[in-house]
């Protein structure tokens, strides 16, 4: 997790006490190592920046490990556990994957709301908040994934490297995340951007225009639901769902962040 002083990731521990996955804390300011942290490190100039730093300098062994999520500090997890969701993304064979994100959160895009009928979506892309990447793709491909110095656009590009090399992509709805803040300007990291005359929707825009014109709007491929009784129906009713989220969102007076 990248976090400052105030991440949510002492939730994250105290929910899962059985918890499948080990913790490394990726700092933007000096902090104490957390107990419960295989290590606290601080360093990059974002997440990203970070991770591939951490992962070539040997202080991130990814060895042990089949997947690693790379999350922000900022996301609360509402349904389901992240113990639950690595054993989905590992059992669904996806090389990179997201949980899905809680409609009463702050959103930039609306193919990351979690679909309730679902149990995953296979996409062509996920967000960059919190993407889950198969540690074998990462180990083959490190050196490919454009690091952006606002992240915006690597999750385009990754995503599209996992697909390109016979890879799948999804986001799975039996996980919940909720963004907590909003995306602010005026917050710390863009201050820093603006600061360093960094445009984050020209760094997007340069990373799409290396893209296929297919592969530079997010789609859903495929709506997957769990097995049993009614299954059909089910998977009728989840691509309604998916089809007509905007519509739904208005009748339940859920916040409409971006009218993607």
């Amino acid at each position: 997790m990248r976090t400052g002083a105030n991440g949510l990731y002492p939730g994250w521990l105290t929910q899962e006490p059985g918890r499948n996955w080990d913790l490394f804390l990726s700092t933007y300011i000096p902090m104490p190592a957390h107990p419960a942290a295989i290590a606290t490190e601080m360093g990059g100039y974002n997440k990203l920046e970070h991770f591939r730093d951490c992962v070539l300098s040997g202080s991130l062994d990814l060895s042990p490990y089949r997947l690693v999520l790379l999350a922000d500090d900022d996301l609360d997890v509402t349904g389901g556990s992240i113990s639950a969701f690595f054993e989905s993304a590992d059992r669904l064979g996806l090389t990179v994957s997201h949980p899905a994100q809680d409609w009463s959160g702050y959103w930039s895009l609306r193919i990351m709301l979690r679909n309730p009928l679902a149990e995953w979506r296979e996409t062509n892309f996920v967000e960059i908040m919190c993407p889950c990447i198969d540690t074998a793709f990462v180990t083959s491909k490190l050196a490919d994934f454009p690091v952006t110095r606002s992240t915006w656009g690597s999750d385009y590009a990754i995503s599209h490297l996992a697909r390109a090399g016979g890879g799948r992509v999804g986001i799975v709805d039996t996980a919940v995340i909720r963004h907590v803040k909003p995306i602010q300007a005026s917050g710390v990291f863009y201050r820093k951007l603006a600061g360093d005359g960094v445009v984050p929707a020209d760094e997007l825009q340069a990373v799409l225009d290396t893209l296929p014109p297919h592969e530079r709007s997010p789609r859903v491929l495929g709506i997957h639901v769990r097995p049993g009784p009614l299954r059909w129906l089910r998977q009728g009713l989840a691509g309604l769902v998916e089809r007509k989220k905007r519509e739904v969102m208005k009748l339940f007076g859920h916040r409409q962040d971006r009218e993607d």
